[in-house]
């Protein structure tokens, strides 16, 4: 029973440290120290990241590979939703849209810093944030792809994922810098903030995602 106890004690603390760092990372960057993440999760021993995960990559992978979990948790709902609607009409580029798009704000309204932290990945992390996120979330790009594929047969396959990846990095960092967009003032110039409500903004992204899709 104490071997058991110490081992659920042991899971605790590494499921903090990992939901700490990922708040962390996403808010202030993947260059924030390891020693304010445990000091943030009160974690008082100074190893505790080298002893549960090894090191700082091991460390940021624990924090993607909890992630991607969450995040497949709603994709799976959305493309339940794809699929229905498949199964009664033909779909569209649009419909595909909808599935990138979608999943990437309704865990933007679940969890700001996981999606922060995703869009942080592409730019701090090089080569190895970058790996990282094909490698965990790789299984939603690819069926993404093959809908694709589906839909526009003529189109060259190198087009179809060049057009795809663009499509993804543009709805991510567009999730996470949209705030600039309210920053603007209205069309009128009589308000300080310009202003979209959900339904506009997510036709409006769906078009843009949409339209370089379908991009000869």
């Amino acid at each position: 029973m104490k071997l058991s106890t110490e081992k659920n004690s042991g899971d605790e603390v590494a499921t903090r440290l990992v939901q700490t760092a990922i708040s962390l990372f996403g808010e202030k960057g993947t260059s924030t120290s390891l020693r304010e993440v445990q000091r943030k999760a009160g974690v008082l021993n100074e190893a505790a990241i080298r002893y549960y995960f090894g090191n700082r990559e091991a460390f940021l992978e624990a924090c993607i590979r909890d992630i991607s979990k969450r995040f497949e948790l709603i994709t799976s709902i959305v493309w339940k939703e794809f699929n229905e609607k498949k199964a009664l009409h033909p779909v569209t580029t649009a419909d595909v849209s909808t599935v990138l798009v979608k999943s990437f704000y309704l865990f933007l309204l679940e969890d700001k810093a996981s999606v922060w932290l995703m869009a942080r990945m592409i730019r701090e992390e090089s080569d190895f944030g970058q790996d990282l996120l094909i490698r965990y979330f790789g299984d939603f790009i690819w069926a993404l792809e093959d809908e694709i594929r589906k839909l526009m047969p003529q189109k060259a396959h190198q087009m179809v994922r060049m057009h795809l990846f663009l499509a993804i990095n543009n709805t991510l960092n567009g999730m996470v810098d949209q705030d600039l967009l309210w920053r603007l003032p209205d069309l009128e110039g009589k308000k300080s903030n310009f202003r979209l409500d959900y339904e506009e903004f997510a036709k409006g992204f769906i078009s843009y995602i949409s339209a370089g899709i379908q991009a000869g």
